[in-house]
């Protein structure tokens, strides 16, 4: 009988242990994490700032949907041209370029769909001599208390990444000519 009550304590202790460890765990897994990632390569060539920026479809539509209008939807069903006047207008008031101190136009290009994701085209055409690169990136940031933003930003000579919140939402690379 004592023996019998050890190994039933010992497995209830063991089953206890694995609670605590994995629930937690399962916690984790369920929750949601808001993030875009942009990759930024000056073209020295074409002389432009060419910029692919993935956000997942979801959030997008949320954004939009609260901001715009709520019948927007970011898939394929939606107009696709009214689509892409959202995105240009929303990335022209959240990701701000500047390149030697001064704000430059975006062109928005286009976007594709992706999995999970839209992604987003952009540019920055005629960048003469860059000393340096901004790139403020505020993107779902008004809407998700959590959202964060990875830029990576490549010269050609000097790559760097940065993480974006809403404490700090400006990558800045200075590169030396």
């Amino acid at each position: 009988m004592h023996f019998k009550r050890r190994i039933f304590t010992g497995l209830m202790r063991k089953t206890i242990l694995l609670l605590l460890v994995a629930l937690p765990l399962l916690g984790a897994a369920a929750h949601k994490y808001y993030f875009s990632v942009t990759q930024a390569d000056y073209d020295a060539k074409d002389h432009a700032l060419k910029m692919v920026t993935r956000v997942f479809y979801d959030d997008l539509q949320k954004v939009f949907q609260e901001r715009y209008d709520k019948s927007i939807k970011v898939d394929a069903s939606y107009d696709q041209k009214k689509l892409d006047g959202y995105i240009e207008r929303y990335f022209n008031q959240k990701f701000i370029v500047k390149i030697n101190g001064k704000e430059r136009r975006l062109n928005y290009i286009g976007h594709k769909d992706e999995m999970d994701y839209v992604v987003c085209f952009i540019e920055v055409t005629d960048v003469q001599n860059p000393k340096s690169i901004s790139i403020e990136n505020t993107l779902l940031m008004d809407l998700f208390q959590d959202q964060k933003n990875v830029v990576h930003l490549n010269t050609g000579t000097t790559k760097k990444s940065f993480l974006l919140t809403r404490d700090n939402d400006k990558a800045v690379l200075n590169f030396s000519e």
